[in-house]
């Protein structure tokens, strides 16, 4: 029985490749012509069929014209090289099942490689997870006697807390005293201040009271004063109007002596009006005493005006630093 996938023309394929190449058509060298595939009785058989189909074609031929043997030439040489074309696509088709079917199998026994080595860790992991689940029931073990000692030692934790919360009350109490008596202090400090605050406020009071008089005074006698520089500034105007007209009469004087020789005729004249500019320095030399004495009297003025305003602004200072205070 033929192998799948041979027939009577992969087998002419071969066959012809094998004599287009010089070669001899036996029936091995067609199977490894065909892959190694099909059995020696069935590629022997379609040999042979074939050598008999192409007989009865050569017999045929003699009575075909020669027209129609170049058109089947012709037919058979293109059904060949289509039949040569159809196995090189089979048989690179074979080759590359074959190089799929290799790296598959190397695929495969990769993995099979890599789940050994898997199982092998798992194996690894499972006994050290055995190892560690007896060391977790050692720990139970320790931890419970552990949890015995601690529940002990809360036991008397208890007691001892019991104790400490009467002592802390006790303190409690003894501190709610201390709070009261705090308190009591603070209030009696509080209105304390509170007096000393009212009576520093009444000196302040009365402090500013002070110094607003202190302040209208002093408005008053710098008023004095700028009065004083006033009429001292119109005193020394005056007696300045004196001393040129002074001046003026004695140059006249001069004047007058000076031509005395050589006006005789008008000496009398001269002499009365002297007489009267004697009179008029005499009365302008009284009036220029009294402008000085009034001028000396307004600086005596003056000068005690300003004593009284230091010590007006020093009190004022004393009191206004006893204010900051």
């Amino acid at each position: 029985m033929a192998r799948s996938g041979i027939n009577k023309f992969l087998v002419k394929q071969a066959r012809d490749a094998l004599l287009a190449k010089g070669q001899y058509p036996s029936i091995d060298v067609v199977r490894v012509q065909l892959g190694n595939t099909g059995s020696k009785s069935t590629i022997s058989r379609y040999l042979k069929e074939l050598e008999e189909e192409e007989a009865t074609q050569l017999g045929n031929e003699a009575f075909l014209s020669s027209a129609l043997k170049n058109m089947i030439g012709e037919l058979a040489s293109r059904l060949q090289e289509e039949a040569q074309e159809v196995v090189k696509e089979a048989n690179e088709k074979l080759k590359n099942e074959q190089a799929a079917w290799q790296t598959r199998h190397h695929n495969q026994q990769q993995a099979l490689s890599a789940a050994e080595k898997h199982i092998a860790s798992l194996e690894g992991q499972l006994v050290t997870a055995q190892t560690q689940g007896q060391a977790a029931t050692k720990a139970q073990q320790a931890m419970t006697i552990k949890t015995i000692a601690l529940e002990q030692e809360v036991s008397s934790l208890k007691a001892l807390t019991t104790e400490k919360d009467n002592h802390i009350q006790s303190l409690e109490e003894k501190h709610q005293h201390s709070r009261d008596a705090l308190e009591h202090y603070r209030q009696s400090v509080k209105e304390q201040r509170e007096k000393e605050q009212y009576r520093h406020e009444q000196q302040i009071q009365q402090l500013q009271s002070e110094i607003r008089q202190l302040n209208q005074m002093l408005s008053v006698k710098q008023a004095d004063i700028t009065q004083l520089n006033r009429d001292n500034a119109r005193l020394v105007t005056e007696l300045s109007e004196i001393r040129k007209q002074l001046s003026i009469v004695e140059t006249a004087l001069k004047k007058y002596k000076d031509t005395q020789k050589n006006a005789d005729e008008k000496i009398i004249l001269l002499t009365t009006e002297i007489n009267n500019q004697q009179k008029i320095i005499d009365d302008k030399t009284k009036l220029l005493s009294h402008l000085n004495d009034q001028l000396e009297a307004s600086d005596k003025a003056k000068h005690k005006l300003e004593i009284d305003i230091v010590a007006l602004q020093t009190e004022l200072a004393l009191k206004t630093q006893f204010i900051e205070k």
